[in-house]
């Protein structure tokens, strides 16, 4: 399969992509608003993941690159090959991810400001986050696919497989560059707002 056959492959499953996006968008709302209506749970959830991920600060640049590309790969493929599991855990992954990502956001804005936020987050971010999204989108596909076969209507399960398993060279590219711009780069970037406010931590798109 070549590229134009992924391109083609990604159009034919737009409306799970676009549920994932919308999913996404929707749990990262619901997540600002409740660091509004209660920052102090906000702020607290927030401090727990920065919490769990703080080991990954204390290694090296190159294992730190390699730790976050895993990470970001293993929720990645998580997302889409159990999605066969009737969708269950894209929509979790989804809804959880957008949900936490709302909360850092804003309570990054409050320690940092807007500027802040979009430095520490677009570099990566823009190329992290809708890789991530399609995954869930192809398990969201994978999942349906699962239900209708269940239910005896036609659905080529196996071929859909086939073609998200071949989706994944792309999905392994793009976040290991990602980490790597995460790693080398967002850090430069964001070096002169930690320099002001030295409690601010780097952000990262996904949990």
């Amino acid at each position: 399969m070549n590229w134009k056959e992924d391109v083609s492959y990604l159009r034919s499953i737009r409306p799970y992509i676009i549920l994932s996006v919308t999913l996404f968008l929707a749990a990262a709302a619901l997540g600002f608003v409740i660091s509004i209506s209660q920052p102090d749970l906000a702020a607290s959830t927030v401090g727990d993941v920065a919490e769990k991920l703080r080991w990954i600060l204390e290694l090296s640049p190159g294992k730190m690159m390699l730790a976050i590309f895993v990470n970001n790969l293993f929720v990645s493929a998580m997302a889409l090959l159990l999605g066969v599991g009737f969708g269950i855990v894209p929509f979790i992954v989804v809804v959880v991810n957008g949900l936490v990502v709302g909360l850092v956001v804003h309570q990054a804005i409050l320690a940092g400001g807007a500027a802040f936020v979009i430095v520490a987050i677009f570099p990566h971010g823009i190329i992290e986050l809708p890789t991530v999204l399609v995954c869930i989108g192809v398990g969201f596909r994978l999942g349906h696919l699962m239900i209708k076969t269940l239910m005896g209507l036609e659905a080529d399960l196996e071929g859909e497989l086939r073609a998200a398993l071949r989706l994944l060279r792309w999905v392994v590219l793009f976040l290991f560059i990602a980490a790597a711009i995460e790693t080398f780069i967002t850090p430069v970037l964001i070096q002169p707002f930690i320099q002001s406010t030295p409690d601010l931590q780097p952000l990262s798109v996904m949990e």
